[in-house]
Formats: C-alpha cells, structure tokens, sequence
C-alpha cells in the first residue's frame, strides 16, 4: 500500500513537471521542435527575447549535427545564416566563459564544415568580428590562418577571401602578418593587393618581431618597403615607430657604408627614420645618429645630400643625442671656422645648424668655437647666432 502510494506519488509529480515544461514551451521553440527544417529557420526568426538563445543554439547544433548527412543543401545553408546572425553580442557579453568558449567553437566548426557555402562562411566571418569583445577569438584566428596557408593556390571564393581579409585586420595576430605579408608579392592575390595591404598594415602592432625581422640583413628595397607599410598604420605606438625607425637607419647606415653609392631614395628613407626619432626625442638613437651625422657630411661634401637634407640631420642632434653631440658639432664648426680663415666657401644654412644646435644644447663646451665664430668673416646671420648661443651656454 505504502509503495502504490509513493508511486502515486511520483507519477503526479512528473505528470505536473511535464505540463508545467509544456506550457513554458512558446510558440517559437514549438515550431523549431516539430517543424522541418524551413519552419525551423522561421523559429529562429521569429524568437521572442526570452526563446531566442535557446533556439539559436538548437539551431546551430542542428545543422553540424546533419552537415554531414545533407551535404550541400540550401535550406541547412539558410538555417546556419538565420542562427549566426541571430546570435546576440551584447547577451553573449553576460553568459558564462564556459559558455563563449563552446560558441567561439561552434563558430569555428560552422565555418569550416560549411566550406562549400560562402555565404555560412561570411555570415560567420562577420559575427566573429562582432563578437571580437566578448568570446575568445584567438582560436577562431589560428582557424583562419590554417585556412589561407592551406588554400595557397588561390582557390578561396572571392568573397570569403575578402572578408577572411577584413576579419584578420580585426582579430589577427603575428602569424596572420606574416601569411598576408607573403601574399604581397605572390602573383596568384594581385587583384587582391589593396585589401591585403590593409590587413597587412593593420596587423603591424602585433607583429614588431616579425616587422623588426624583414628589416635586419635585408636590402634598401626590402627594408624601404617595410617601412612604408609601417608608416601607412595611424594607430601604431610611437615606442615602436621609433624601434622600426632605428632599425631602418641602422640597417640602411650599415649598408650604405659597404656600398660605392646612395640613391636619393635611400637618403629620403634614411631622413624620414631620423625625423621620427627626432619627434619622439628618441635618446637611445644617440650613438647611431651621430654615425649618421658623420656619414651625412660625406654625403653632403659629395653632393649626394643636399644643404636642406643635411641640415636637418645636424639639427636632429639636439633631441637624439643632447649629450653626446658636443664633441663633434664643436670639432666639426671648428673646421668651418678654418674654412673661413682660409677664406673657402661655407654655407651659411651649415653653420647656421651647428651654431643653433650647440646653442639649443647649451654646454659650456662649446664656448670656444662658439667665440672664435664672433671674429670671423661670416654673413651677420650667423654672427648674430653665435651671440646668441654664447649667452645661453650654462655654466652650472
């Protein structure tokens, strides 16, 4: 009698459990349960807010589940697209890491199951971007970097390799740079070059290694192509402007100096790195741009470097080497002053450089060639600076 009542019971119970589950049931997930799979696609559009997740959910664990068993079918394409774009950022924000892990995984088996459907793979390549914020995406970036390097020889839709493109520039990392790097100069994606370039360009701050790396031991053409991609990224940090900028010089200084000759572009590249070290008062450069400073007066005395270039790298000295550029600005305005004893043409632009420097410097040890300056026969400009530089050394 006891049992029969306990059974009672518990089957009142389940009976109670079960109607209270189906009443809870809408009218949305209803129709994604019992419905084909053109009234499941309707279900998902056709959520309210508190069935959609569910739903969505169902409906993407519905199509890896028969990916397999329908092959490319149409209506299976058109569930995937409704569940990915029905997915909610701002309601994935507040789920579980468990839970953003297992949908940045689902994400990633859509797009690679769903490889013959351009339209699956770019709805999922979009959704990734949007949920960039709140679902891990490393994964889905590694995914796609097997993919390209897979698909080399150019057989990706266009469309999907577009928007592989604009999702790398969002999500991807150092490894990304180099695969898009190579593409640059691979005929197979020159129709492609702009959008890679973008990618390219956009990935720079996460790849300084791999950036530093196509500078070191490579030639002026390698190096100047690097760096103008470096210079095309608004957003890169000034710390690793200024680290790619004394690279290319160094690189640039180190081969110049092996060679019988300089290009006008080469001393262009060269003044472009050392006016952003310039900007960025970039010390650390001291040494190096005083091995520049010596080279430029080789430059300038064979007419490879013009008076404007060539002043600019004198005047660059005061914010890269205010320490260490005394001694030779001091010998080298000394050896204009003998010039000028000597009654040879100086540039007035040159002198002037050195005077202005030494005086932004400010070092007492300077004084003498500073002096010796006053009582020679240089155009009153010059003259007049030296005064001035004279009466700003400090002596403290």
């Amino acid at each position: 009698m006891k049992r029969k009542f306990i059974f009672v019971i518990l089957s009142t119970a389940t009976l109670m459990l079960f109607a209270q589950t189906n009443s809870n049931l809408g009218k949305s997930s209803s129709k994604f349960i019992k419905g084909n799979i053109t009234d499941k696609t309707a279900a998902v559009r056709e959520a309210s807010e508190s069935e959609a997740e569910w739903i969505t959910n169902q409906a993407i664990r519905f199509c890896l589940e028969n990916k397999i068993l329908l092959g490319t079918d149409r209506d299976l394409d058109g569930l995937a697209v409704a569940a990915i774009l029905s997915i909610s950022p701002e309601k994935i924000q507040k789920n579980s890491e468990i839970k953003k892990t297992e949908l940045s995984l689902n994400l990633i088996d859509l797009f690679s199951q769903f490889d013959k459907s351009s339209t699956v793979q770019i709805a999922v390549l979009n959704k990734i971007v949007a949920l960039k914020d709140s679902v891990p995406v490393q994964p889905f970036t590694k995914t796609l970097n097997l993919y390209l390097q897979n698909n080399e020889n150019g057989s990706i839709e266009q469309g999907v390799f577009k928007n592989i493109l604009v999702t790398l520039a969002e999500i991807g990392d150092n490894e990304s740079f180099t695969i898009l790097y190579k593409f640059l100069s691979d005929r197979k994606y020159q129709a492609y070059y702009s959008e890679i370039e973008t990618a390219t360009i956009a990935l720079i701050p996460s790849a300084m290694n791999e950036v530093i790396s196509l500078i070191k031991g490579q030639d002026i053409q390698k190096i100047s192509s690097t760096f103008a991609l470096v210079q095309k990224n608004s957003k890169i940090s000034q710390k690793n402007l200024c680290e790619i900028s004394e690279n290319v010089l160094n690189e640039s200084i180190l081969i110049t100096e092996n060679s019988s000759g300089i290009s006008a572009g080469s001393i262009d590249m060269q003044l472009t790195a050392l006016s952003i070290l310039d900007a960025n008062k970039w010390t650390r450069a001291s040494t190096l741009a005083l091995s520049y400073f010596n080279l430029s007066k080789k430059f300038y005395e064979k007419g490879n470097m013009n008076v404007n270039q060539f002043t600019t790298v004198i005047s660059s000295l005061r914010n890269i080497a205010p320490l260490d550029a005394v001694t030779p600005l001091t010998s080298y305005l000394e050896e204009l002053n003998g010039r000028v004893e000597s009654e040879k043409q100086v540039s007035s632009e040159v002198a002037l450089a050195v005077i202005k420097t030494l005086g932004a410097i400010g070092d007492k040890a300077a004084f003498d060639s500073l002096l010796a300056v006053t009582y020679l026969n240089y155009d009153e400009s010059v003259l007049t600076a030296a005064r001035d530089a004279l009466s700003g050394l400090r002596w403290q």
